[in-house]
């Protein structure tokens, strides 16, 4: 234990004194405040709001090209407004809050078990000006969130035409744990033991909600299209 607790403070040193610089302090701080969860949450809603426009677009062209008198259009456009609001606060926000709570819970929970201090407390570490925490190190809670939501959406766009943003949401969460070591207030164990969390729950509300929203043709209101909700 004596072994790796040395190693993850030479790791901590490596990354926290051997990448500082001041043009990386701002990109460092950026990211640690895409680890924030009211940043996170604010992004999930507007991912929803998204989509649901973007459905509510999708269908309003067929919606106008359909037969039948004004009355009959309106009665259809109102049908069809709520139906995509409910689609996509069922698609996106829904399991995204699953992640997001599911992983900042547990965390909260080890936080409690685990009273680990923080590095900032070692003289010699470079911590940022408002960075000034020194309990309840293990592990990172801003890393676990982000790649909750992060290996959520992995899952959720592999092998779609949309899968580079798996993989660069995957990016942005590991440099969202990367700036927590870099700003001196997490070891690199915390960091990893958040990004494990935060795979766990992203599976977990991609199993749990995601994949049983399979691949179907959804009939519009009209009855004369459809479209895969993964489109």
């Amino acid at each position: 234990m004596e072994t790796l607790l040395h190693w993850d403070r030479e790791l901590f040193f490596a990354i926290n004194h051997g990448l500082s610089h001041p043009l990386l302090d701002p990109v460092m701080w950026l990211f640690t405040r895409l680890g924030l969860g009211w940043v996170q949450m604010l992004m999930v809603l507007g991912a929803t709001l998204w989509q649901a426009q973007r459905r509510s677009s999708k269908w309003h062209g067929h919606l106008v090209r359909a037969p039948g008198g004004l009355d009959s259009r309106v009665q259809a456009s109102h049908g069809l407004q709520a139906r995509v609001a409910r689609s996509a606060w069922r698609e996106v926000f829904l399991p995204a809050a699953i992640a997001f709570l599911g992983s900042g819970l547990t965390v909260q929970l080890l936080k409690h078990a685990v009273p680990r201090l923080r590095p900032s407390n070692l003289p010699e570490a470079l911590v940022a000006p408002d960075e000034r925490i020194f309990y309840n190190s293990f592990p990172s809670g801003h890393t676990a969130t982000a790649f909750a939501l992060a290996f959520w959406v992995f899952l959720l766009t592999r092998g779609t035409r949309y899968r580079l943003w798996g993989y660069g949401a995957l990016v942005v969460a590991g440099l969202v744990g990367l700036s927590r070591i870099y700003r001196g207030v997490h070891y690199p164990s915390d960091v990893l033991a958040g990004a494990l969390i935060g795979i766990l729950w992203g599976a977990v509300a991609y199993l749990s909600v995601s994949a049983r929203l399979v691949p179907r043709a959804v009939e519009s209101p009209l009855g004369s299209a459809s479209a895969s909700p993964r489109d």
